[in-house]
């Protein structure tokens, strides 16, 4: 009963100020329900001018007095301030109030994931309410991606998210919302046609925390602002960076901020100045590079064009950006910080750690592979009409981007089958742990891949680099590769029963490009059913979360030594 008292302000906030943003937005988008109707809007409206400044103030006015000092008030409490203020000033706009109390809103459902400083007698009482509903790691993560999905479904629908004389239905809001947040690129909407430039930037917030991770930018919030974590979040961050130890883990969680916001801006530079000497005026270089650059570092492939980035297949500054973007993006945080950490100290590669250099080499195959395979495999069809510069430039960006970023400067559709089949099993394989992209993972791939080669020679144990693979990590390995390949299987069999018109190859392209997060189509998703557009939706989530993880998520029990040991059985295979 305590926990809800002292939570008193942050509930009556959410019910009132969530009852007039939902009512205003409905009769914003006219499609209120006609129970809506019957009720005194105007009368509403201008109660709400001064009800939401008060219930916003109350909420100010019990942090003020519950805060041990006015810094850590204000440090805590900074965007609630600069939220109440303009209200203040402006105090019978209904429209500058409304869209403030959706702001604050969004803030304070947030605020949910958080616990405060503290206590120890006292944090059974004002733990979050995630926290105390005693949820398990993989579980915060799940309701985490879906509710920050629902969330930016409901804010596309809103008619500021769509262009004038436009309008996005709910499946499409689900459907880019789930592709931004899982950060794959599918769209089943024109970014240009149907979205204004807010719902662009909504797309834009979505992806950023989607790649991010939610719970990983929270904590991180938490961490800038001085707020030590607790056990309780520590352990669901070790779960979700896969780390072993608090120190690292908090090191990890900083310098995920830095490294992320540090490459992108680097990103985002060179990208103004690629567009700025296409033509492009200095204002939309800067908007398209940092959209651009921010989008490729998530490895989300979300393009301001419809052609994605075909008109720049040739300008190396353009698409050879984006690709490393994509390939930093993808190796996973815990390596970039490797790599950075090796360059001041001047270390080489044999001093790195196994999973940096399984990491790096699993990579440099793939994109070395893909490049060369790409190349001579369209050499005389797709690439006959360009040099031999041209040819490698467009085989090496495919060959970077079918890993897990969407992005593409070719028709993918006029490709030969044998390539479009090369590009879903590298879609399947994905990006690294760690990482804002998707798959069951080059780590997961290579320890399979060793598992094999040590099975044929005759050794017990799997081998990287002198060292011994753990016999738990191999077992886990298998259990996601077989959780995937079960997961694509049953998607492509939905897919192919509700889409019969769809060629089975682009069927398997688009569900294998879901799962993988990657975004790349070969121009089928516009053209889906509800209930195709239903199942790449579940694939893309399936496909950011993880398999293992929504199985521990549904299903997380204490595995129990057995009372009954049995003697061995023989069964014979192959």
């Amino acid at each position: 009963m305590s926990y809800f008292i002292g939570r008193l302000p942050l509930l009556l906030e959410i019910v009132i100020n969530g009852f007039f943003v939902l009512v205003y937005t409905l009769q914003k988008a006219k499609k209120a329900p006609e129970i809506l109707a019957q009720l005194p809007l105007d009368v509403i409206f201008e109660y709400a001018l001064f009800v939401v400044p008060a219930i916003l103030f109350f909420s100010l006015l019990t942090h003020f007095l519950k805060s041990e000092s006015l810094e850590d008030f204000f440090r805590k409490y900074i965007f609630s301030l600069i939220i109440f203020i303009p209200i203040i000033i402006t105090l019978g706009d209904i429209e500058f109030v409304y869209w403030l109390s959706a702001v604050h809103l969004f803030s304070t459902i947030i605020s949910i994931y958080e616990k405060s400083p503290v206590k120890k007698e006292e944090l059974s009482s004002t733990s979050s309410f995630l926290f105390r509903l005693k949820l398990q790691p993989a579980q915060v993560v799940l309701l985490s991606f879906g509710g920050w999905i629902l969330l930016g479904a409901l804010v596309l629908m809103l008619p500021v998210s769509a262009n004038p004389g436009k309008s996005v239905s709910f499946i499409d809001a689900l459907f880019m919302s789930t592709s931004a947040t899982c950060v794959t690129g599918l769209a089943s909407i024109s970014l240009v046609d149907d979205l204004s430039v807010f719902g662009q930037m909504v797309l834009l917030v979505l992806l950023q925390v989607g790649g991010l991770g939610i719970m990983t930018l929270s904590s991180s919030i938490a961490v800038i602002m001085g707020r030590n974590l607790q056990m309780r979040e520590q352990v669901i961050m070790q779960d979700v960076l896969d780390t072993s130890g608090s120190e690292e883990l908090l090191k990890l969680v900083v310098n995920i901020i830095q490294y992320t916001f540090a490459i992108e801006f680097i990103g985002a530079i060179l990208l103004t100045i690629g567009f700025y000497q296409e033509g492009f005026e200095i204002g939309q270089s800067i908007y398209y590079g940092f959209y651009h650059a921010i989008s490729a570092f998530c490895n989300a492939g979300f393009a301001l064009w419809n052609n994605n980035l075909e008109d720049f297949k040739f300008s190396p500054i353009i698409h050879f950006t984006i690709a490393f973007l994509i390939i930093l993006g993808g190796i996973g945080f815990s390596v970039i910080k490797e790599l950075l950490d090796a360059s001041k100290q001047r270390k080489s590669f044999k001093n790195f750690s196994v999973h940096t250099k399984i990491v790096l080499t699993t990579n440099t195959m793939f994109l070395v592979g893909g490049t060369l395979y790409l190349f001579f495999g369209e050499y005389l069809h797709a690439f006959n009409d360009y040099s031999m510069w041209e040819k490698f430039q467009v085989a090496f960006f495919q060959s970077t981007t079918t890993r897990t970023a969407g992005f593409n400067t070719m028709n993918l559709a006029i490709l030969q089958p044998h390539c479009i089949y090369l590009m879903i099993l590298f879609m399947f394989v994905g990006a690294s742990p760690g990482s804002t992209g998707g798959g069951v993972k080059t780590t997961t791939f290579a320890i399979l891949l060793q598992s094999v080669t040590a099975t044929l020679k005759g050794k017990q144990d799997v081998e990287f680099f002198e060292r011994t693979i753990p016999a738990q990590t191999v077992v886990k390995s298998i259990a996601i590769f077989i959780i995937c390949i079960i997961v694509v299987s049953v998607g492509v069999l939905v897919m192919a029963r509700v889409e019969p018109d769809k060629s089975f190859l682009s069927l398997l392209f688009e569900v294998v490009s879901a799962f993988g997060t990657v975004g790349l189509s070969l121009g089928i998703t516009p053209f889906l059913s509800v209930i195709g557009k239903l199942c790449i939706v579940t694939m893309m989530f399936l496909g950011r979360v993880g398999p293992l993880t929504l199985v521990l998520a549904v299903g997380s029990r204490v595995v129990l030594p057995s009372e009954v040991e049995y003697p061995e059985g023989k069964v014979l295979i192959g």
